[in-house]
């Protein structure tokens, strides 16, 4: 079997049933649905079961979050690649057709970025992702939308991904919750030598936040994840030498929550901390696989969203 698409569900009715159905119609067939079920309680699992059962439907006791639950479906899904696509997101019909035929193209291409089209606006959300100097990691919107090119990583909303370099490198970190995940397995392998490129044929239109919004969480997860993922991933004479953009970001964001009241932003940041040994060993493993000729600087730009724009709008 060629592909494994792993969509996580948590309390997604009624729009995960749009998801599965575009991966009914796909025209590409050499793959197999697996559904991670993150503990709904909106009875979406058992009209899954009924309504499509042609998926793999794993069930989790609780919700372990997505970057916990897409890893689940990557150690049982038996393709040689993996697909995601969020559970609020729906496939054009040959989505996987033209991001298997792209990644056939260079077998040092472990990701594929597809084009995230916001379903309530039909414009173009994402082709990708990349690092700024702050710290963050914003949606990607090329000039030329119709164009493939290289990118830094996928978004994780939707796009493939190599099962060798997965298995090479690892799924997304299970204990990110949610957000950033994508980043951090971008990071890992563009320094491992893998390749990203936007795949502009392959389509995906997305609802946007269904499942998390209301949760609140991204003022938690966001701000954790993001500091985590530089302390993972960034060269120390990178982090000494945008300092002050990370901090003078850092600042503007910590307060804003603060005197919105929204205090777990001081939680996130608390835990960062907590986690510092942790994710310095795990920045031991990453560096001791950088590829010869990685420079990470070169991905990094200088020119963002402002801070009207402090949350990436994703997952």
């Amino acid at each position: 079997m060629r592909v494994s698409v792993i969509l996580v569900n948590f309390n997604g009715e009624p729009f995960v049933y749009e998801a599965l159905e575009s991966l009914a119609q796909q025209s590409f067939k050499d793959f197999e649905t697996i559904v991670v079920d993150n503990g709904s309680t909106d009875g979406s699992s058992d009209r899954i079961r009924v309504r499509f059962p042609w998926v793999r439907l794993i069930e989790l006791s609780e919700n372990k979050g997505f970057a916990y639950a897409c890893a689940e479906g990557f150690r049982q899904g038996r393709g040689e690649d993996i697909a995601v696509l969020n559970n609020d997101a729906v496939a054009d019909t040959n989505w996987l057709k033209e991001m298997v035929s792209l990644m056939d193209s260079d077998d040092r291409l472990g990701m594929v970025a597809c084009k995230v089209i916001n379903n309530k606006t039909k414009e173009l959300e994402s082709a990708g992702i990349f690092p700024a100097r702050n710290g963050m990691v914003f949606l990607f919107k090329p000039e030329n939308i119709e164009r493939t090119q290289e990118v830094f990583g996928a978004c994780g909303v939707a796009g493939l991904y190599r099962g060798k370099m997965l298995r090479e490198l690892g799924f997304y970190p299970e204990d990110f919750f949610i957000y950033y995940e994508d980043a951090d397995l971008a990071y890992r392998a563009r320094r491992a030598g893998w390749k990203a490129f936007y795949c502009p044929e392959a389509k995906v239109f997305h609802l946007g936040s269904e499942t998390t919004s209301g949760m609140g969480i991204k003022d938690y997860y966001l701000p954790r994840n993001k500091l985590r993922t530089i302390v993972r991933n960034w060269d120390f004479e990178l982090i000494v030498k945008y300092l002050p953009w990370i901090l003078f970001y850092e600042l503007a964001s910590f307060f804003g929550a603060i005197f919105s009241g929204k205090f777990q932003g001081l939680k996130a940041r608390m835990d960062f901390l907590r986690l510092f040994s942790v994710d310095f060993k795990v920045r031991k493993r990453h560096f001791s696989q950088t590829a010869a000729g990685f420079n990470l600087e070169k991905w990094i730009r200088k020119s963002y969203p402002g801070l009207s724009s402090l949350w990436r709008s994703r997952n």
